[in-house]
């Protein structure tokens, strides 16, 4: 690595480094306002309340890393343009070619910390924030108006009492898996109803290991009551103190419901893009996330690709903080396009990977086109 690679690079990082860092302070900040109001309501203090914001800040870095990219990048390059640095760095047989190498090259460990953030940290660090929410304080709970719904397929070693599959109706689910409002509808093999189940309370449990060190889980249901309808000429009503029910759900199924679908790792997502194919629901939405997830590394090499006619264009004029500015309205502009095709797939039912392809793909061309328009002669030597 030459010095003048190291330069650049160096100077690149440095400077994606500290808009990334900005931008993470600044939305911690307002998250951080945001939870205040809730001293008065609830009882928590301002330890885990900083401890909440540790913790949201990997997801905080994860959103805004490729903007900070685009930023970072056009402050390096129209800050050595403006000191006429460029100049003598092609003066000195450092070819436009070679630049364009060199920044990629220096995309490389941005382009990891967003796999590493995505696949490792913040699935962690979400598991960890949710364990402190069910401390107490802040939103213990997660809630939908109309509750979970989940289709739960048994196994033929799992089927109890003729149920060959149930439905199931969660009003509320707290973050150490303890459940509210559950009411279970099950059906045997002709699909038809033969018991429902309601209890205010419930608990998604691990129960016993497999030889192959693969756990089973089932639904503890709390003084249930069971309306059974198997027998077709009678229906009778029980409760009970508790009832065991086995289920094919795995633990992380569980876990995505309480996991905003933007805050799981790929793996996460196509585990339960998967649980929904086999279940025969619409699982769109989850394979456009997983697609995203899968691109989103790539957004750093073509935030740094646009950014580069930066360093051509009015090389001696500077105007870096008018360059800076055109790059966040780009950002605001690129984020509106992806948010827009992503709600126009999914109401036109667009291939996930056609969805999660197109803006980047759009940002790429546009990245081009500056490129080619600013150095067309250099490129083609």
């Amino acid at each position: 690595m030459t010095l003048i690679t190291k330069y650049l690079v160096s100077d690149l990082l440095r400077k994606v480094f500290v808009i990334t860092f900005g931008f993470t302070v600044l939305f911690s900040f307002f998250s951080f306002i945001a939870e205040l109001e809730n001293l008065n309501t609830y009882e928590i203090n301002l330890e885990k309340i900083f401890y909440s914001q540790i913790l949201n800040a990997p997801s905080i870095i994860y959103d805004v890393v490729p903007i900070a990219t685009l930023i970072g990048s056009l402050w390096c390059f129209a800050a050595l343009a403006a000191n006429s640095e460029f100049v003598v760095f092609f003066g000195s047989g450092f070819s436009t070619r070679h630049f364009i190498k060199v920044i990629l090259t220096g995309g490389i460990p941005i382009v990891m910390l967003t796999i590493f953030l995505s696949e490792i940290i913040m699935p962690f660090s979400i598991n960890k924030l949710n364990q402190v929410k069910s401390g107490g304080g802040l939103n213990q709970t997660i809630e939908l108006q109309t509750g979970y719904w989940i289709r739960d397929v048994l196994d033929y070693d799992k089927i109890e009492n003729d149920a060959n599959e149930r439905i199931i109706n969660i009003g509320q689910i707290d973050f150490d898996r303890k459940l509210s409002s559950v009411l279970v509808y099950e059906f045997d093999k002709q699909n038809k109803l033969i018991r429902k189940i309601t209890a205010k309370t419930g608990l998604f449990q691990k129960d016993k290991m497999t030889d192959e060190g693969v756990f089973f889980y089932s639904w503890s249901l709390v003084k249930p009551t069971i309306l059974d309808m198997s027998e077709p000429t009678s229906i009778t009503e029980k409760q009970f103190d508790n009832v065991i029910l086995s289920t094919n759900i795995s633990e992380s199924t569980f876990n995505a419901l309480t996991i905003k679908p933007d805050k799981m790792s790929a793996q996460e997502l196509r585990s339960y893009a998967a649980y929904l194919e086999d279940s025969n629901q619409d699982a769109n939405s989850y394979e456009i996330l997983f697609w995203k997830r899968i691109v989103y590394p790539l957004l750093i090499w073509i935030m740094l690709l646009i950014a580069t006619p930066a360093a051509f264009i009015q090389t001696r004029g500077g105007n870096i903080g008018i360059k800076i500015f055109v790059g966040v309205l780009f950002g605001i502009f690129f984020h509106l396009l992806n948010g827009l095709v992503s709600h126009l797939g999914v109401l036109n039912t667009w291939p996930p990977y056609l969805i999660a392809f197109f803006p980047p793909i759009s940002a790429l061309v546009i990245g081009l086109l500056l490129l080619v328009q600013s150095q067309r002669f250099a490129l083609l030597k």
